[in-house]
Protein backbone atom coordinates (compact mmCIF):
# COMPACT_ATOMS: atom_id res chain seq x y z
CA UNK A 1 0.00 0.00 0.00
CA UNK A 2 1.29 3.71 -0.92
CA UNK A 3 2.31 6.11 1.88
CA UNK A 4 -0.20 8.86 2.02
CA UNK A 5 1.29 12.18 2.72
CA UNK A 6 -1.11 14.36 3.74
CA UNK A 7 -0.36 18.74 2.76
CA UNK A 8 -1.72 21.37 4.32
CA UNK A 9 -3.84 22.93 1.09
CA UNK A 10 -2.29 26.19 2.50
CA UNK A 11 1.21 25.68 3.31
CA UNK A 12 0.84 24.22 -0.62
CA UNK A 13 0.26 27.65 -1.77
CA UNK A 14 3.24 29.24 -3.67
CA UNK A 15 3.55 32.30 -6.17
CA UNK A 16 1.13 34.49 -6.98
CA UNK A 17 -2.87 33.57 -5.85
CA UNK A 18 -4.12 35.28 -9.09
CA UNK A 19 -2.42 37.42 -12.08
CA UNK A 20 -3.99 40.73 -9.83
CA UNK A 21 -2.23 39.72 -6.99
CA UNK A 22 0.28 42.47 -5.13
CA UNK A 23 2.56 40.16 -3.88
CA UNK A 24 3.77 35.96 -4.15
CA UNK A 25 4.17 33.24 -1.82
CA UNK A 26 7.63 32.13 -1.45
CA UNK A 27 9.23 29.36 0.91
CA UNK A 28 12.79 29.27 2.39
CA UNK A 29 14.99 26.72 1.35
CA UNK A 30 17.35 27.01 4.40
CA UNK A 31 14.61 27.49 7.15
CA UNK A 32 11.59 25.98 5.16
CA UNK A 33 9.78 29.02 6.86
CA UNK A 34 6.81 30.11 3.83
CA UNK A 35 7.08 33.98 3.81
CA UNK A 36 4.75 36.78 1.37
CA UNK A 37 6.64 39.13 -0.83
CA UNK A 38 4.83 42.39 -2.25
CA UNK A 39 6.54 43.54 -4.94
CA UNK A 40 5.76 46.45 -7.63
CA UNK A 41 5.96 44.76 -11.15
CA UNK A 42 7.66 47.84 -13.01
CA UNK A 43 10.32 45.74 -14.53
CA UNK A 44 8.61 46.46 -18.20
CA UNK A 45 8.76 50.45 -17.75
CA UNK A 46 12.52 50.23 -16.75
CA UNK A 47 13.57 50.04 -21.36
CA UNK A 48 16.25 50.97 -22.73
CA UNK A 49 16.26 54.28 -24.82
CA UNK A 50 16.16 51.74 -27.85
CA UNK A 51 13.45 49.82 -26.43
CA UNK A 52 11.53 52.88 -25.68
CA UNK A 53 12.57 54.37 -29.53
CA UNK A 54 10.66 50.80 -30.54
CA UNK A 55 7.83 50.49 -27.91
CA UNK A 56 7.06 54.28 -29.94
CA UNK A 57 7.11 52.84 -33.04
CA UNK A 58 4.70 50.29 -32.28
CA UNK A 59 2.56 52.59 -30.34
CA UNK A 60 2.19 54.94 -33.60
CA UNK A 61 1.71 51.96 -36.23
CA UNK A 62 -1.15 50.45 -34.00
CA UNK A 63 -2.78 53.88 -33.79
CA UNK A 64 -2.54 54.70 -37.00
CA UNK A 65 -3.66 50.91 -38.65
CA UNK A 66 -6.62 51.42 -36.59
CA UNK A 67 -7.73 54.74 -37.84
CA UNK A 68 -6.59 53.17 -41.77
CA UNK A 69 -8.87 50.22 -41.13
CA UNK A 70 -12.08 52.10 -39.71
CA UNK A 71 -13.96 52.59 -43.11
CA UNK A 72 -14.56 50.07 -46.18
CA UNK A 73 -12.95 53.18 -48.52
CA UNK A 74 -9.90 52.93 -46.69
CA UNK A 75 -9.61 49.63 -46.64
CA UNK A 76 -10.38 49.22 -50.46
CA UNK A 77 -7.60 51.84 -50.94
CA UNK A 78 -5.56 49.87 -48.54
CA UNK A 79 -6.19 46.30 -50.86
CA UNK A 80 -5.12 48.36 -54.07
CA UNK A 81 -1.74 49.44 -52.75
CA UNK A 82 -0.80 46.03 -51.23
CA UNK A 83 -1.84 44.45 -54.33
CA UNK A 84 0.47 47.41 -56.00
CA UNK A 85 3.43 46.53 -53.94
CA UNK A 86 2.85 42.87 -55.02
CA UNK A 87 2.62 42.68 -50.81
CA UNK A 88 6.11 43.67 -50.35
CA UNK A 89 6.80 45.82 -47.52
CA UNK A 90 9.36 48.43 -47.85
CA UNK A 91 11.63 46.40 -45.09
CA UNK A 92 11.76 43.99 -48.60
CA UNK A 93 9.90 41.05 -46.82
CA UNK A 94 7.02 39.72 -48.28
CA UNK A 95 4.03 39.78 -46.01
CA UNK A 96 0.84 37.51 -46.35
CA UNK A 97 -2.09 39.74 -45.06
CA UNK A 98 -3.36 43.11 -45.46
CA UNK A 99 -2.67 44.28 -42.01
CA UNK A 100 0.66 42.58 -41.34
CA UNK A 101 1.52 44.60 -44.58
CA UNK A 102 0.68 48.14 -43.79
CA UNK A 103 1.72 47.83 -40.04
CA UNK A 104 5.08 47.06 -41.29
CA UNK A 105 4.70 49.83 -43.48
CA UNK A 106 3.98 52.16 -40.86
CA UNK A 107 7.02 50.72 -38.51
CA UNK A 108 9.25 51.45 -41.39
CA UNK A 109 7.78 55.07 -41.96
CA UNK A 110 7.83 55.77 -38.14
CA UNK A 111 11.49 54.78 -37.78
CA UNK A 112 12.70 56.76 -41.14
CA UNK A 113 10.44 60.10 -39.57
CA UNK A 114 11.90 59.87 -35.98
CA UNK A 115 16.01 57.97 -36.85
CA UNK A 116 17.04 56.64 -33.52
CA UNK A 117 19.56 58.67 -31.68
CA UNK A 118 22.06 57.28 -28.61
Amino acid sequence: MADVIFIDPVNAIHGKLKKTSDGYFWQSRVTGKRFYRQREENYQQNQSPRQKWNSQAFKYAHQQLRLLMSTPESIARLRSDYEAANHRAPNGKTYTTLRAWKFNSLLHAYKLANPFEA
